[in-house]
């Protein structure tokens, strides 16, 4: 039984056994004096069909999405938002009053992961290393914030396809042929825990850039950008923005702004734990 003056929210996705978003948001949440849950729904694909009910049954007033869902739960809401549906992913649900309506604040992640390493999005040469789900919100992100050209280079010609149909201003092109420019960030999941040692482009591709990211956060320091550091770029590790969209995502559910420092301590005593 769910105590009514308590708030319930949480994650779905197929594999969460080392997410960090409990931890997140019951910070978050502790530091407004909310009393609320935050837990996690490992869930199949049968399942995700049914997430709506699964919410009201269980009470719950928001549910973040993670891999491979966010596009799926597109189908099943009632209302998109204007960013999701220009993104084409939901990372956010809010259920209220029986009506679910869907978010993303992906891209806001992003956009503040950038804004507190210092560096400027506003007509820079943008490269993203994969086609997959994530690259939708970096690529929204990025044209958002005023970048003056937006590559994506990937393996897989038909996601590069979908991707340029769904956004006409952004470039294509093969992790052969990247293009020099400002700043290169990875979706992919190279060099992510446990396949660590690994990077998604080597030092030939990687000096050719002032800046890298990678949305990666375990391990903190991936291969990529251990890389990037001996090249001498400026590097942004991908913590602050899964710290930063989860600030988005309480935003929606509470019906309030917030302000985003209120995750730097989170953040830095996380990556302490890596």
């Amino acid at each position: 039984m769910k105590t009514k003056n308590v708030l319930h929210f949480g994650l779905m996705g197929e594999k969460l056994g080392h997410s960090l978003s409990p931890e997140i948001h019951e910070d978050l949440l502790r530091q407004q004096g909310i009393a609320g849950t935050y837990k996690k729904y490992e869930m199949d694909h049968r399942e995700t069909l049914h997430v709506m009910e699964f919410m009201e049954e269980n009470h719950i007033l928001g549910m973040n999405v993670t891999i491979p869902y966010k596009e799926v739960v597109c189908g099943l809401l009632d209302v998109l938002d204007s960013h999701a549906k220009e993104i084409g992913a939901v990372n956010t649900i809010l259920l209220k009053d029986g009506i679910s309506c869907g978010y993303n604040t992906d891209y806001l992640g992003m956009i503040s992961m950038f804004s507190k390493a210092g560096i400027a999005l506003e007509n820079q040469s943008v490269v993203i290393l994969g086609s997959g789900g994530a690259a939708k919100a970096l690529v929204y992100g990025f044209h958002i914030a005023g970048a003056a050209w937006i590559t994506v280079a990937a393996r897989n010609k038909r996601a590069k396809e979908q991707l340029q149909k769904h956004f006409p201003y952004i470039h294509t092109c093969s992790l052969e042929e990247i293009p020099a420019g400002d700043i290169i960030i990875n979706t992919t999941p190279v060099g992510m825990y446990p396949n660590t040692g690994k990077s998604p482009a080597d030092a030939s591709v990687i000096k050719k850039f002032k800046v890298a990211a990678d949305i990666v956060y375990n391990p903190l320091v991936t291969e990529f950008l251990k890389i990037a550091r001996d090249e001498g770029l400026q590097t942004v590790t991908g913590l602050m923005m899964l710290v930063d969209q989860a600030i988005g995502s309480e935003e929606i559910w509470l019906n309030k702004k917030l302000d985003y420092n209120m995750g730097n301590h989170i953040h830095d005593e996380l990556a302490r734990k890596f």
